[in-house]
């Protein structure tokens, strides 16, 4: 039996496989073997992987005779898999330098179901760097916890990693949950994720760096959005809802179901800021044929706020700093503006506007959008909503243009 198996599914990537395949067989542990499965790929991919394959006895090759997806790719190659360990690489990116080892090391060491670690991006292409920055999730390094206690300091931290290959995973936890992905779909990772996170019985994060992620154009991260991305999300989100009566009895945690609570509402989140981009262009794409499950729940997006029954849960005590406000300006940055601002709805506090950076580069429909440095008007209250990274640089500004009264959410 290998100590770890790598898992590598490929579509069309011949300028990116012989890189990424590299960075595996370069690794200081040797005790490894890579499957590859190509979906159908239209250009070289397959041809490169079959060199490979006839060079290295630890590479197994598999093909599809039609594109498949990404999902059922990774659940053919490990079924295939007989090593100790999984990782999952996808075959534009790759490993860091002695990666393997030290993750193997890690989990040994701590009998690990589960570690997750950090990941630094590279752009492909420099264009991209405003639509894609290149942040990564930052851990603490933690002790080993429970799958409740790791989705709590993952929504706690904002450190919910939405990409497999940011983990390493112990093949006998697979087998003993069953956790495969569902297959068709864009974005599989997100539930995916969340199941392997909070069934673990001992799972842990570390600050370190060991893959390293391609930002290039045309990918899913980079694509422009269409219905099978919103479905995507959708059908991951259904897919959790089915692990409520495992986990109920698993767990009994109020801060674990705060947790699930915020991690759906974070999913939700997503889903309706896609959805908001343009109504009628997901609508009309494919000849208009859009899921009914999907048509369904973009009812719901539209016609109801899914932050009104969750704001005292998700405020404490802190709901008691909103008792005599009136109105209110939102600072806050993407989806922490949509949460911020149903916030409000519900308490019936009218958003007087929103305060960015630079007017240029946000829109918020049916809000006065302005400028923090040009507001003239520094007595109302300002509720601040941005992501923890960049709340000090926010709250900074707002101080030296005068703002003295902000309330800071912590979602």
């Amino acid at each position: 039996m290998p100590k770890i198996s790598v898992l590598i599914p490929a579509y069309n990537v011949e300028n990116y496989i012989c890189e990424c395949i590299e960075s595996v067989l370069t690794q200081d542990l040797n005790d490894f073997e890579v499957i590859c499965v190509d979906d159908a790929s239209e250009d070289k991919t397959l041809f490169l992987l079959r060199e490979y394959e006839k060079k290295d006895s630890r590479i197994r090759v598999f093909a599809h005779d039609k594109n498949k997806g990404q999902a059922c790719g990774r659940n053919l190659a490990y079924k295939y898999a007989t090593g100790e360990y999984i990782y999952m690489l996808d075959a534009d990116d790759k490993l860091k330098e002695g990666a393997l080892s030290k993750l193997y090391r890690i989990c040994k060491q701590d009998n690990l179901d589960v570690v997750g670690f950090e990941t630094l991006q590279f752009m492909d292409d420099k264009s991209l760097q405003v639509k894609m920055p290149a942040k990564m999730i930052k851990y603490d390094d933690t002790a080993v916890m429970n799958g409740a206690d790791a989705l709590v300091y993952c929504m706690d931290n904002e450190v919910f990693s939405l990409s497999v290959p940011t983990f390493m995973i112990k093949h006998e936890y697979l087998e003993n949950t069953g956790l495969r992905f569902v297959e068709g779909i864009l974005h599989e990772d997100v539930g995916y994720i969340y199941e392997l996170i909070t069934r673990a019985d001992r799972i842990k994060f570390v600050h370190d760096i060991y893959f390293l992620r391609r930002v290039r154009a045309n990918s899913t991260m980079t694509a422009d959005f269409s219905d099978r991305n919103i479905e995507g999300y959708i059908k991951s989100f259904l897919k959790s809802l089915e692990l409520d009566d495992i986990l109920s009895k698993k767990y009994n945690s109020p801060e674990f179901e705060k947790a699930v609570k915020k991690w759906r509402r974070d999913i939700l989140g997503r889903i309706r800021q896609l959805y908001n981009i343009s109504e009628e262009k997901i609508y009309n794409q494919n000849g208009g044929c859009v899921d009914e499950t999907v048509r369904q729940i973009f009812n719901i997006i539209k016609l109801d706020n899914i932050e009104k029954c969750q704001t005292k849960d998700i405020l404490g005590q802190d709901i008691n700093k909103f008792n005599d406000i009136k109105e209110i300006y939102i600072c806050a940055t993407g989806q922490y503006a949509e949460r911020a601002i149903s916030m409000m709805a519900s308490l019936d506090i009218v958003v007087k506007g929103v305060l960015v950076k630079q007017k240029n580069k946000n829109s918020f429909k049916g809000f006065p959008v302005y400028e923090i440095s040009s507001l003239k008007d520094r007595n109302t209250s300002v509720v601040l909503s941005v992501s923890r990274y960049y709340s000090e640089d926010y709250i900074k500004m707002l101080s030296e243009s005068g703002f003295e009264k902000i309330i800071k959410i912590n979602f």
